[in-house]
Parts: C-alpha cells; structure tokens; sequence
C-alpha cells in the first residue's frame, strides 16, 4: 500500500499539481486561516495566542493562553479548530508531499534512496490531527484539564513543528541538488 501511495504521488508530482496544490494553499494559509485569527481577537477584544502556532506549552501555559479566550470564544475557537483546522493539514500535506516529489523525482540518480522521502508529510498532518484533538478537548473542558492532557498534546505538537523543520531542510536539499545536477555537474 505505502508503495502504491508513494508511486501515485511519484506520478502525478509536477507544475500543474504544484501550482493547484499551491493556490489552494494560499487560500487557507492566506485567508482561511488569518481570518480565524482575526476573528479570535476580535471576539477577546485584544491580540490572543493559539495553542496550534506554540512548539511547547505546559498545562500553566496552556491554561493562561486560553484564559484570555472568555466562553464564548472557547466554543468557537473549538469549531474553528474541528472545521478549518480538520482541512488544512489536507491541504498543506498535499503541497509538501507533491513539492518533495516533484524535487526528489527531478534528482532521480537518488530516487532509490529517497523513493518514500515525499511521504513524511503524513507525519505532520497525523501529528497535527492529534495535537487538534487535543486542543478541542483543552477547549471544551477549559479550566477542568489536568497536566496530562496539555502535557500529551504538547509533544504533538512539537513533533508536528520539528518534522516540519525536516521538510523545510529536504526541500532546500532538494533545491541544491537540483541546482547541482541541472547547472554545476552539466558544465
């Protein structure tokens, strides 16, 4: 299954993909997602924090960044993460799985090495799945969560963060081989 998965990106990785997938992107990194932001702080009266944006929280962290939410922002906030934030992940592991793809297949002397590289956006996207549970649960049972739950959500997302580091560094990667094989060892 993991290689009928990773062929099928492996295939349909290019500029037209890329390009619809960035647009899409754009949208909700753009749009969707500001949006919500303002919205928040617009509801508070005054700039708040997200849980999501942190790398590390702990349950006094979490608990003075949704302090500042009020009730009726919790339960927004909640919708919020539950509907737009179930689609970005979607949406952002699409461009990251076709943008690695896309490099990783250009530079095909190292496909045997690299043949799942592209795939690591899954761990992200399954990492911010989990680390959005979390938060929903965090905010619907605002004041009640104990340490546990701040403390399991928070490796998530910290896993999400770090993992999305990596991609960052893989594209670069990606970028300097390209470079490399197309213009220096062509000369």
């Amino acid at each position: 299954m993991l290689q009928t998965i990773s062929t099928f990106f492996w295939r349909i990785a290019g500029l037209k993909t890329f390009l619809s997938a960035l647009v899409l992107y754009l949208f909700f990194g753009g749009y969707v997602m500001p949006t919500g932001l303002k919205t928040m702080q617009e509801m508070a009266g005054k700039p708040v924090e997200v849980l999501d944006l942190q790398f590390y929280y702990t349950e006094a962290d979490a608990k003075a960044i949704l302090s500042e939410y009020g009730p009726e922002l919790l339960k927004r906030a909640a919708v919020f993460e539950v509907i737009a934030d179930s689609l970005y992940p979607i949406v952002y592991t699409f461009l990251f799985i076709i943008m690695l793809a896309w490099l990783y297949k250009s530079v095909a002397v190292y496909r045997p090495v690299v043949a799942h590289i592209h795939l690591l956006p899954f761990v992200v996207m399954l990492a911010d799945y989990c680390e959005n549970t979390g938060i929903v649960r965090m905010l619907l049972t605002y004041p009640d969560f104990g340490a546990t739950l701040p403390g399991i959500t928070t490796v998530f997302t910290m896993l999400k963060w770090s993992v999305l580091g990596l991609e960052g560094v893989l594209i670069v990667f990606g970028l300097w081989l390209l470079f490399y094989f197309r213009v220096v060892k062509n000369k």
